[in-house]
């Protein structure tokens, strides 16, 4: 027999359902306590519990004699799952997305940490890609992402508003694997405020390095994440 859930998580699951399916938006306020006690004839010590329950899991805000309002969401990404950010996104029925901000081919004797990043010599050519990383046109992440030229001669710089990992997969077969990753906070500067239009929010800036089928180290990306946007997640589990 199934057991019954508490009626505080009942009521807070119905609340996530609603957010998850889109009726509950953010921004939205959603039912006082006095409303949710009526709706599901239970004390308020029990609405409150489910209410308390949303704020630490990041779902609501709750503002003295204003309300309670549907936050912002914010993707989880789990360390070692080897997940693409489209993929994340899509995890949670979003749409990801990206803004090209800017293309090029450099020369790895420009750019020497890159350079050694990636193992190149010096005359080696790299696609440099810069974007903005979205989820329903929320501006998530901006990412700066090295590819040796050795491994993919050209690309299509249409595709880079979207997912560059689908467009690796079904135009060269290619599927990269992340290596390692290396984490740190920073403050934003003006130019990343404005591209990811937060204010004073801290950035988690996250580098990985890739492998795939046809090199040891096929790519270098480093990612700056909006703090009240994205979080990773470490899971001793995951690992056993």
């Amino acid at each position: 027999m199934k057991k019954k859930l508490p009626q505080y998580l009942v009521i807070a699951q119905a609340i996530i359902d609603k957010i998850q399916d889109g009726t509950l938006r953010y921004g939205d306020q959603i039912m006082t306590e006095s409303q949710l006690c009526d709706l599901y004839k239970v004390s308020r010590m029990t609405v409150n519990k489910a209410l308390v329950s949303l704020v630490n899991k990041g779902y609501i805000s709750r503002t003295a004699g204003k309300g309670t309002f549907v936050l912002e969401p914010k993707i989880t990404k789990l360390i070692g799952a080897n997940s693409s950010f489209s993929n994340d996104i899509r995890s949670i029925n979003k749409k990801p997305g990206a803004i090209l901000l800017n293309y090029s081919v450099i020369r790895a004797s420009s750019n020497t940490y890159i350079a050694e990043k990636l193992k190149l010599m010096p005359e080696d050519l790299v696609h440099q890609i810069s974007r903005i990383r979205t989820s329903d046109n929320v501006r998530i992440a901006l990412s700066n992402t090295y590819i040796p030229c050795k491994f993919i001669p050209a690309i299509d710089v249409t595709v880079l508003d979207g997912s560059l990992y689908d467009y690796l997969d079904k135009t060269f077969g290619v599927h990269p694997r992340v290596l390692d990753y290396s984490f740190s906070a920073v403050l934003p500067n003006e130019k990343q405020r404005e591209l990811l239009n937060i204010d004073s929010c801290g950035l988690l800036k996250v580098c990985h390095s890739s492998t795939a089928e046809n090199a040891s180290i096929f790519e270098y990306t480093e990612t700056f994440y909006a703090g009240n946007r994205y979080t990773y997640n470490f899971q001793p589990d995951f690992y056993a």
